[in-house]
């Protein structure tokens, strides 16, 4: 009696970043707040906070943009941290609720491509100190 063995190799999973996660530009607000970007690009906000809607922008406002290439039909999950702290000199704010527009049960197409979309909240301070804040976030794609 023999037994049978097999190993199936797959596509390495790579992920690029396209544009960056960004709020824009918003005015110091005198009560804190939130700014709400959607994976798809709508901006809400709560509290103080003005919308940046109403606010000409100048530069680049929208959700984070990844192109995600893996083998056809196969299945994957992302994962993505639950906070993030955006740093300008002492200062910071807080980036919560990340979220993407993958969906459970999502899979590689034909073309072996994914547009990933992300979006969070960012919690503004009242009178949060002017200035640029930047920061980095984890986004990790696995097979399922």
């Amino acid at each position: 009696m023999s037994g049978a063995a097999q190993a199936v190799i797959l596509t390495p999973l790579t992920i690029a970043p396209i544009d960056a996660l960004s709020f824009g530009q918003i005015t110091r607000p005198t009560a804190a707040g939130t700014v709400v970007l959607s994976p798809a690009g709508a901006i809400t906000t709560t509290g103080g906070v003005l919308t940046s809607t109403a606010i000409a922008q100048t530069t680049r406002r929208g959700p984070g943009t990844f192109a995600v290439v893996g083998e056809a039909g196969r299945a994957f999950s992302v994962d993505l941290p639950t906070v993030v702290i955006l740093r300008q000199g002492t200062r910071n704010m807080r980036l919560s609720a990340l979220r993407s527009n993958w969906t459970p049960g999502t899979v590689f197409s034909a073309s072996r491509s994914f547009a990933l979309s992300v979006g969070a909240t960012l919690n503004v301070g009242a009178n949060q100190t002017t200035g640029t804040y930047t920061g980095t976030y984890a986004v990790t794609v696995t097979y399922q």
